[in-house]
């Protein structure tokens, strides 16, 4: 069996796959038991597996507060079968709201560090916000979370970095910092800017990824944006994307479109439904806590 890395390599964090794999499964190989998935195993009666929902609430913030360990090779191995068992559970579908809402309860206390900086100051406290945020945080969330794959939904990727772009780059005034130091930009915040200009989470791309697309051509010529084509910032050959789309939404003079048969969960529904789920697991562990105590 190869080498396996000490305490101090695995300190490192996730940038290398030989550390990741060495705190993925256990001290040795023999140990992982076989996965035998019966029927009874399936059909089991609780609903809300408490302490499986907990650690991955726990190894979330630990990992978005910098406080998530590295030193235990079985940590990401027990993590990733407490998320198979949500998974696999009748209310698996809720994990990955859940997981949104964790997060941005998260990133709205690491937004908190900008707000009170103008400037030169808030590019170098942004910069070391998503320096920290891309190389070990982001890595660290997907690894725990690998195993989740919403069906029609962005991945964790794309989902954690939308999340970072809405509620921590806009934070503070970033347009007008970037604007006045648009000559002497670091690298980390031109790479933070195409990165999240990137991100393709909706259609048509929201506020905050045109206000993206406006800064990115400002520092990539030229550039290919959904207005169209920008040379120095400027945009000098408009695209035809949003004359497109608009004439693909329904005329205000129009009904709405009739169908055939009615949707079987509603937008509104499902709020309904997620909001009684969580009600349901605050309550769940309210009393878990007051039979401990």
């Amino acid at each position: 069996m190869a080498k396996r890395y000490s305490t101090k390599s695995a300190l490192a964090g996730l940038r290398y796959v030989q550390t990741l794999g060495s705190l993925a499964v256990p001290v040795s190989l023999e140990e992982v038991p076989e996965e035998v998935e019966t029927k009874s195993d399936l059909l089991k009666p609780e609903i809300f597996g408490t302490d499986d929902w907990k650690s991955i609430e726990d190894a979330i913030k630990e990992i978005c507060r910098n406080k998530f360990l590295f030193t235990e090779p079985q940590k990401f191995y027990n993590l990733h079968q407490n998320v198979k068992n949500v998974l696999r559970s009748r209310t698996g579908t809720f994990l990955c709201d859940c997981y949104k809402e964790w997060l941005t309860k998260e990133l709205i206390i690491l937004a908190g560090r900008l707000r009170s900086h103008q400037g030169p100051r808030l590019l170098q406290c942004l910069e070391e916000v998503w320096t920290s945020f891309y190389t070990d945080i982001l890595p660290a969330l997907e690894a725990v979370l690998h195993l989740l794959k919403p069906k029609g939904r962005l991945s964790v990727r794309c989902m954690t970095l939308a999340a970072f772009r809405d509620i921590v780059f806009f934070a503070g005034d970033t347009e007008d910092a970037i604007n006045r130091g648009k000559a002497c930009l670091s690298p980390a915040i031109k790479h933070s800017i195409l990165i999240l200009q990137s991100i393709n989470d909706s259609y048509p791309p929201s506020k905050n990824r045109l206000r993206l697309e406006s800064l990115a051509a400002q520092i990539c010529s030229p550039f290919m944006g959904y207005f169209g084509l920008y040379e120095d910032g400027t945009l000098v050959k408009s695209s035809n994307e949003p004359i497109a789309f608009a004439k693909r939404r329904p005329s205000a003079d129009v009904g709405p479109r009739r169908i055939s048969r009615p949707f079987s969960v509603q937008p509104q529904q499902m709020d309904t439904l997620n909001q009684l789920f969580k009600k349901a697991i605050r309550q769940k562990n309210l009393k878990v806590d007051a039979a401990r105590k």
